[in-house]
C-alpha cells in the first residue's frame, strides 16, 4: 500500500516542478499561491491509510474465523461421517440383536406356556398335598410325644448281719427306657398310652439291668388309659384303664414306677386369691388280681384334698387317704421276689398261679392248705401334708412333707388260721405304722438349676402291702431307711444325678440280729424328649 502511495506522489510533484520551469509571464506582482499538498493532506493519507491497515486486518481476522469455522465444520462433518457409519454398524447389529431377540422371545413364550402348564399342574398336586396333609394334621396334630431315657450305675456296698463277715460289693448297670404318646382328641376326651423297659413280672421298676448274656429286652405297656373331663362341668375328671396316680402319696405306700389298673372318679375345685385354694374328692376302684372261680382281689378307696394359703409365699397341703385291700392273699401267693417275668398259669412256692414280683415279701404270712395267707388284712390310712415355701429367689424354693400310714386291719386275718386249725403265724399289731419324711430345695427346670434333698423312712413290718411301694429300700417293710439326692440340670434335657440309699431292717423279737447299713448308690444321666 505504501509503494502504491509513493507512485501516485511521484508524478503529482514532477508535474508542478515542471509547471514552475515553463515560460514565465509578464512580471506582475500578485500574492503567493498556496501550497498543492498541505500537512493536513498528508495527515488525512495517513489516517486513510491507517483505516484502510484496520480494515485490512479486520479482514484478515475475519479470513481466519471463517478457516477456523471451515476446518470446524470439516471435523464435525468427519464426527458426523463416522457417528453414521456407527449408527449403521449398531443398526445392523440391533437388526440382528432383534432377529436373535424374536428367536428367543418365541423360544421363551414357548418355554412359558410349559411352565404354566407345570405350574398348574404342580398348584393342582399341592392343594391336594395340602388337603392330604390338612387330614393328617387334623389327625395326628393333636397327639403329643415325649420320653426319658435314664443311664444308672449301681453300686452296693456293706450290709448283711453285723455278726458275720462283710458281703462283696456288688456292681450293676441298668436303665430306663419309656415313650408317651398322648392325644386330647375332643374338649371332653383325651387318651394316651406309654411303652417302658422293664422285666413284665415286675410292677414297681421300670429298670432293665444289662446283664442275662446280650439277650433283648422287653419293652411293655406301662399305661393305656382313657380321661373324660367335660367342659360343661370341669371339676370333673372320669380316668380309666391303666394310668397314672391321680392322687397324692409318696413311696411310702406306692412306688413311682407302679401304675395302677381300673377306674378313677376325682371333683376338683381350684380358687386363686383365697386362704382355701384346692379341694377335692377322689374315689379309686382297682382291681389285683380277677378270677373265675373265686373272689377277685381289688383295691377301693379314695381321697380328700385341701389346699391352704397360710402366708403370701407358703402354701400347704393337706391329704387324707384310704386303701382298702379285699382278698389280698393271692398278692402273698403269687408275690416271688426277683422274678422277673410273669408265669401265668405256673404253680408259685406260694400256692399260687400268677408270679410276679420285685420286691421280696416281708409282711406276716403263714400257710393255709398249701397257700400263704396273711397274718394282716390291709385297710390303709395315710396322711399327707406338704409346705411349699417360696424363697423369693426364683431358683431355690423349698418344700418339705410328712406322710404317715396305719394299717387299721394289722393282725386282722388271724381268724382265717383259727377257723382252719392252723396255728396262726407271729404278729404284732403294733408293727403297723409307717413314717417318711423329705426336705428339699431348688428345681430343674432351667440349664444350671440344681436340686438337693434328704429323705427318712420308717417302716414297720406290716403297715403297707410289700409288694407295691418303694422298690430300692433296704426291703420294704421292716426297713429304716435314710436317703440323700442332688440333681443338676446340665442341659436343657440332660440331667445328671447322684442318689444314696443307706438302710436295714428295724431290730424287732421278729428279727434280733442287727444288720449293717447297706449303701447303695445311684449315678445317673437322664435324656428326656
Amino acid at each position: 500500500m505504501k509503494s502504491v502511495l509513493r507512485w501516485c506522489v511521484v508524478p503529482l510533484l514532477a508535474g508542478t516542478l515542471l509547471a514552475q520551469t515553463a515560460a514565465k509571464p509578464k512580471t506582475r506582482k500578485a500574492k503567493p499561491a498556496e501550497p498543492a499538498v498541505t500537512a493536513q493532506d498528508v495527515q488525512s493519507l495517513r489516517d486513510a491509510i491507517a483505516a484502510q491497515q484496520q480494515q485490512i486486518e479486520q479482514l484478515r481476522q475475519e479470513v481466519q474465523q471463517k478457516d477456523q469455522a471451515w476446518q470446524q465444520a470439516q471435523q464435525q462433518l468427519q464426527q458426523t461421517q463416522s457417528a453414521a457409519a456407527e449408527a449403521q454398524q449398531k443398526a445392523a447389529a440391533a437388526e440382528s440383536a432383534s432377529s436373535e431377540q424374536k428367536e428367543t422371545v418365541s423360544k421363551l413364550s414357548s418355554d412359558m406356556t410349559d411352565v404354566k402348564t407345570t405350574l398348574t399342574n404342580t398348584a393342582v398336586n399341592t392343594m391336594d398335598e395340602q388337603k392330604k396333609f390338612s387330614a393328617l394334621e387334623g389327625a395326628v396334630g393333636h397327639i403329643k410325644f415325649s420320653g426319658d431315657l435314664r443311664l444308672r450305675f449301681e453300686p452296693f456296698f456293706g450290709g448283711g448281719a453285723a455278726n458275720v463277715a462283710v458281703p462283696d460289693p456288688r456292681m450293676r448297670e441298668r436303665y430306663r427306657l419309656r415313650f408317651n404318646v398322648n392325644s386330647k382328641i375332643t374338649d371332653d376326651f383325651a387318651v394316651g398310652f406309654t411303652v417302658a423297659s422293664g422285666d413284665f413280672g415286675d410292677p414297681i421298676s421300670t429298670n432293665s439291668t444289662e446283664t442275662g448274656f446280650f439277650t433283648r429286652k422287653p419293652i411293655n405297656i406301662d399305661r393305656a388309659f382313657g380321661v373324660y373331663n367335660p367342659h360343661y362341668f370341669k371339676p370333673l375328671t372320669l380316668t380309666v384303664g391303666k394310668f397314672g396316680y391321680t392322687w397324692q402319696r409318696t413311696e411310702l405306700t406306692w412306688d413311682n414306677d407302679l401304675n395302677p389298673e381300673g377306674g378313677s372318679a376325682a371333683v376338683a375345685w381350684d380358687w386363686k386369691n383365697s386362704f382355701l385354694s384346692h379341694f377335692a374328692v377322689i374315689a379309686i376302684g382297682s382291681p389285683i388280681f380277677e378270677v373265675g372261680g373265686g373272689p377277685d382281689t381289688f383295691m377301693e378307696g379314695g381321697q380328700v384334698q385341701a389346699g391352704l394359703a397360710l402366708l403370701p409365699k407358703v402354701k400347704l397341703s393337706a391329704n387324707v387317704a384310704y386303701y382298702d385291700f379285699h382278698d389280698a392273699d393271692t398278692i402273698a401267693q403269687n408275690q416271688t421276689g426277683g422274678n422277673g417275668f410273669t408265669t401265668n398259669g405256673t404253680a408259685t412256692a406260694g400256692g399260687g398261679t400268677f408270679g410276679f414280683g420285685g420286691s421280696t415279701n416281708t409282711n406276716n404270712f403263714g400257710v393255709i392248705a398249701g397257700k400263704r395267707v396273711f397274718a394282716s388284712q390291709y385297710g390303709i390310712v395315710d396322711a399327707l401334708a406338704r409346705v411349699d415355701i417360696d424363697t423369693g429367689v426364683k431358683r431355690w424354693p423349698i418344700y418339705a412333707l410328712i406322710d404317715f400310714v396305719q394299717n387299721t386291719k394289722a393282725c386282722g386275718n388271724l381268724a382265717a388260721f383259727t377257723g382252719a386249725g392252723v396255728a396262726p403265724p407271729t404278729c404284732d399289731s403294733r408293727q403297723r405304722h409307717g413314717y417318711w419324711g423329705e426336705f428339699k430345695v431348688g428345681q430343674t427346670k432351667n440349664k444350671g438349676d440344681l436340686i438337693a434333698g434328704y429323705t427318712f423312712a420308717r417302716i414297720e413290718r406290716d403297715a403297707v402291702l410289700a409288694a407295691f411301694n418303694f422298690s430300692d429300700l433296704r426291703q420294704p417293710t421292716n426297713v429304716i431307711e435314710h436317703r440323700v439326692e442332688a440333681l443338676y440340670q446340665a442341659y436343657p434335657h440332660v440331667q445328671i444325678g447322684v442318689t444314696g440309699l443307706i438302710g436295714r431292717q428295724i431290730v424287732t423279737a421278729q428279727s434280733p440280729t442287727e444288720e449293717r447299713w447297706l449303701k447303695r448308690w445311684q449315678f445317673d444321666t437322664i435324656f428326656s424328649f
